[in-house]
């Protein structure tokens, strides 16, 4: 076949080897593009091509011209493959992307690394609704803590580095791990590497903005609560308004880092960004001490919370503070009919048991859960044991949950 034969394999060789040799970075994203419709488009153009090396033969880096003939191959062929088989053949073209930024210097390359990378992460995903394989989020994890790895390796002065890349991989690589079969750490580690320069000018408001939401994500996964809660509250604040989507995918993961914290979202937060009535109901139960009625409410939304991976711990690190605040309504109650500070177990036990509806709790069982209070602060006071007297502080007795251990 002769080398002009197909005229748009010609002239994207050409285009890419001349972009390619002025370093712009630009250009070459105009070229290596990953959406379904442009795909599809260079397709059918390229159909009757069956061997891309005849066009790259000209190009004088050997790593980009075996890049852009595999890129060639998957935009002729990924319109019509399976999406596993397509995932298989991106990979393919990410590491090949790899080789190529691992041999150039500076960040001209950003412009292709970002939708290459992104291209990435929605493939996995594709991939894995196709097949239920986990083992392809496992793969792009691999290649996006490589591609992170070659970005942080660069010694170039910070305004023209690799690096300045960094912070939007590692948001990337996050997001990844936390649907890999192996412990989010084992790809997360690097990506917490970044961190340290997270506020540094250089970085656009979008890219720390993602970060900070994955990273909460991955500190509420890894039940860092309170880390999780800063994180959160800055990519929620963040987020443009007219990113109206974006701020209530935070807000789905802030709430819960918040109500385990001990702060409850208001009525006109939650109308505002039209959110799930689920959460309406779990901080009204929150906010009565019933515990009962917050973990039915927690039970009938399981499939929700657990595809967020929110179920476990909002099941396990709410129920003490439902407790405290159940305390806190039976001080209340005593102190309107002036019985003064201190409860005695009977009570408390009575209240224990309305709350979880768990009738057969003895006081054994409730004198352990006041212990737990007392000890991590939620509850100031001192336990009576031989008089089954519970004895409130006289100065705030119940301290913010924010100052508390959680």
């Amino acid at each position: 076949m002769n080398v002009d034969y197909n005229s748009v394999a010609s002239a994207f060789t050409n285009s890419a080897q001349e972009s390619f040799m002025f370093s712009n970075g630009e250009a070459l994203a105009k070229l290596f593009v990953f959406s379904d419709q442009t795909l599809e488009l260079i397709s059918s153009k390229l159909q009757d091509v069956s061997n891309f090396d005849q066009y790259t033969i000209v190009m004088t880096n050997a790593t980009f011209a075996q890049f852009t003939e595999t890129y060639l191959q998957y935009a002729r062929d990924s319109p019509a493959m399976a999406e596993d088989e397509r995932h298989k053949l991106l990979c393919q073209v990410t590491e090949l992307y790899i080789a190529v930024q691992a041999g150039s210097q500076g960040d001209w390359l950003a412009p292709v690394m970002r939708p290459v990378a992104l291209a990435l992460c929605r493939s996995a995903q594709r991939a894995f609704m196709a097949t239920g394989d986990a083992g392809v989020y496992t793969q792009a994890a691999s290649l996006l803590l490589r591609l992170l790895i070659d970005l942080l390796s660069d010694g170039s002065p910070m305004e023209s580095s690799k690096k300045l890349g960094s912070l939007f991989v590692a948001a990337l690589l996050l997001r990844i791990s936390l649907r890999t079969s192996a412990a989010p750490g084992a790809y997360a580690s690097k990506a917490l590497e970044v961190k340290r320069m997270w506020d540094l000018p250089v970085f656009s408001r979008r890219d720390r903005t993602s970060y900070s939401y994955w990273l909460g994500r991955y500190y509420l996964v890894c039940y860092y609560v309170e880390s999780a809660r800063v994180q959160l509250e800055y990519a929620f604040g963040s987020c443009p308004e007219w990113h109206y989507h974006n701020k209530r995918a935070i807000l789905r993961y802030l709430l819960v880092a918040n109500m385990i914290r001990g702060r409850l979202p208001t009525q006109q937060l939650l109308e505002k960004y039209e959110m799930e009535p689920v959460f309406a109901h779990l901080a009204y139960h929150f906010r009565k001490g019933n515990l009962a009625g917050f973990q039915r409410v927690l039970a009938d939304n399981m499939e929700f919370f657990r595809s967020q991976g929110n179920y476990l711990i909002l099941l396990e690190r709410t129920e003490l503070l439902i407790y405290r605040n159940v305390i806190l309504r039976l001080s209340r109650i005593q102190e309107s009919e002036g019985r003064g500070r201190t409860i005695s177990y009977r009570d408390v036990l009575v209240a224990f048991r309305l709350s979880s509806q768990n009738l057969e709790m003895d006081v054994l069982e409730m004198e352990s859960i006041l212990s737990s209070l007392i000890s991590q602060k939620f509850v100031l006071g001192f336990l009576f044991h031989h008089q089954q007297l519970v004895n409130l502080s006289k100065k705030q007795p119940f301290p913010p949950i924010m100052a508390a251990h959680a």
